[in-house]
């Protein structure tokens, strides 16, 4: 069978081509009259498929045949010279049995591949691959058995203009002269864009149609004409369009994505609109993510990332779009390794300082654990000033407030320095061991103790308790002594006084005049120190002139 050429339309499995019956070495050989890029075969038999048969190839107009693939169910003997098994390189030929079983009876399939997609290969247009795919002629040969059946071609052939067509074909023939030949009539429709277009004719028995080609950039289309941008479904395609998901009216042809898709599809989308990207415009681009609740042609699918830049990785960057096996969820932010947050934009507790130039977002507080509150975070997350305890001080919560030493994992942090009265110089005391300033011939840490061959006589004093004096805007604290060393204090306890309150004290027993010394103790509630304390001097009569204290002034009653 010769230069047979039909599309079997309307009806595909009514009409096949038969050998006649008995005859054995049966061929149908194709003229394709153009420099052919084949990369496909499928041949769907009526009955069982051959037992042994062969394709060939020609570039020279039929004067040498190679053969590209033998098929036979013995093929040791029915070729005997020729390989067994999966072909190594993408130029071998062998013998293949998968193709040849006895079943099934009707609707047997025989597939060849020029480039089979399990061999791996380095550039699909280096000029090895070009010389394989290139066809004049196509002939398969029956060798053995009788076959009846039809032909599918998919390949790409040349045109004027080094312009190519590819896709479905189905005995679609494409003429490389500058006029169409009597039998090169191409069986397909097409949508061309660029200038010159070409004349294109569609054919049907008994009746030739000129057709022209007009620019329609939202033409749907599976297969492309390089050099003058002509998009070309042909019969018998399954045209898949431009599939951009309605975010891009426009794609082109390319190569590589055909081949990496196992020749399905070469289409790329141009001009991805809404914050898409992709070959189809199914991904979202940096720095936008996928909506799960939208469909994916929704003009609002993709949403900007809402991740603060200084606290996220890649400035922003978030989940594009759900993905359980590799843990994403849409629109998730990727904090830095010290960050925290849906949006990244807070530290994580026991850091601070929040930057887009630290590689980990935030920097470590430096905080003294003795001194520090155990819970909530150790510092402020913008300043990084520590959070210290009651009697501790400092950025880093490492100091002892003043009249205070012994920093500790205590609750208060530190302990009062309690410094005698008569023997230090005042109730200051070194932080690390609480050694107050003594007077001379005084020692002890607290400066209670005489140097010997010294003495001291009692110091003549009254005591006045503050929680037996009258209260204004205060209360009395009764507080138990404690077990381990003596009291701070005398009496009963303390009297709590509110800012701006006074006490009022009663003295009846002075048994003469002469200079005295107020001496006021006191133990804070804040570890600030009093703004303001004033001291005043209520006495029952007038100052003689001739007392000690007759040079007394009105201003010296009130401190």
């Amino acid at each position: 069978i010769e230069n047979v050429v039909t599309s079997f339309a309307p009806r595909p499995k009514k009409a096949w081509w038969q050998s006649e019956n008995g005859m054995e070495h049966v061929s149908i050989q194709l003229d394709l009259e153009a420099e052919f890029h084949f990369t496909h075969l499928i041949m769907t038999f009526k009955t069982f498929r051959p037992a042994a048969m062969l394709v060939e190839r020609s570039a020279d107009f039929g004067r040498t045949w190679k053969v590209y693939r033998y098929f036979a169910y013995d093929c040791a003997a029915s070729f005997p010279h020729v390989p067994h098994g999966p072909p190594r390189r993408i130029d071998d030929v062998v013998c293949e049995s998968r193709y040849s079983d006895i079943e099934p009876s009707t609707e047997g399939e025989v597939i060849y591949r020029v480039l089979d997609p399990a061999i791996p290969i380095q550039d699909p247009y280096s000029p090895a691959i070009q010389r394989l795919n290139l066809d004049w002629e196509q002939e398969g040969r029956n060798l053995q058995g009788r076959a009846s059946g039809k032909l599918q071609f998919w390949g790409s052939c040349a045109v004027p203009r080094a312009s190519y067509c590819t896709g479905w074909v189905l005995a679609c023939l494409c003429w490389g002269v500058q006029s169409p030949g009597p039998h090169t009539v191409r069986l397909c429709t097409a949508t061309c864009m660029g200038v010159e277009p070409l004349q294109l004719r569609t054919a049907k028995l008994g009746h030739v149609q000129p057709y022209a080609c007009e620019p329609n950039h939202a033409q749907s289309w599976a297969n492309t004409l390089w050099g003058l941008d002509c998009h070309m479904p042909c019969c018998g395609a399954v045209p898949t369009g431009c599939d951009c998901n309605e975010h891009s009216q426009r794609c082109h042809f390319d190569m590589a994505v055909f081949l990496a898709t196992g020749n399905t599809s070469g289409a790329v989308c141009d001009n991805c609109q809404h914050n898409t990207m992709g070959r189809r415009c199914h991904l979202c681009k940096p720095f936008y993510y996928k909506d799960p609740t939208k469909d994916l042609r929704d003009p609002a699918v993709c949403q900007a990332c809402d991740c603060d830049p200084e606290g996220s990785l890649d400035g922003g960057l978030c989940d594009g779009a759900d993905d359980p096996a590799r843990g994403l969820i849409a629109g998730q932010c990727r904090c830095k390794e010290h960050v925290a947050g849906p949006r990244c934009d807070r530290c994580k507790p026991g850091f601070f300082g929040l930057s887009t130039e630290n590689p980990r977002g935030c920097q470590r507080c430096h905080c003294d654990p003795r001194g520090t509150v155990a819970d909530g975070s150790r510092c402020d997350p913008v300043s990084g000033e520590c959070f210290c305890k009651r009697l501790v001080t400092g950025r880093n919560c490492n100091q002892c407030l003043p009249e205070h030493w012994g920093l500790s994992h205590d609750l208060q942090g530190c302990r009062p320095c309690d410094c005698d009265v008569g023997g230090a110089r005042n109730n200051l005391c070194a932080m690390e061991t609480g050694q107050c300033q003594c007077r001379n011939h005084v020692m002890g840490r607290q400066c209670e103790q005489v140097e010997p061959g010294f003495y001291r006589i009692n110091l003549d004093h009254y005591t006045y308790e503050a929680e037996d004096a009258r209260l204004h805007q205060g209360s009395v604290v009764e507080r138990e002594p404690p077990m381990d060393r003596p009291p701070s204090w005398t009496g009963t306890g303390f009297a709590r006084m509110l800012e701006g309150g006074w006490l009022e004290f009663h003295v009846s027993d002075v048994p003469f005049s002469t200079e005295y010394d107020v001496i006021i103790r006191y133990e804070p509630q804040h570890p600030e120190a009093w703004q303001e304390v004033r001291l005043r001097v209520l006495r029952p009569s007038p100052v003689s002139a001739s007392s000690p204290c007759g040079n007394t002034i009105p201003a010296d009653d009130q401190l």
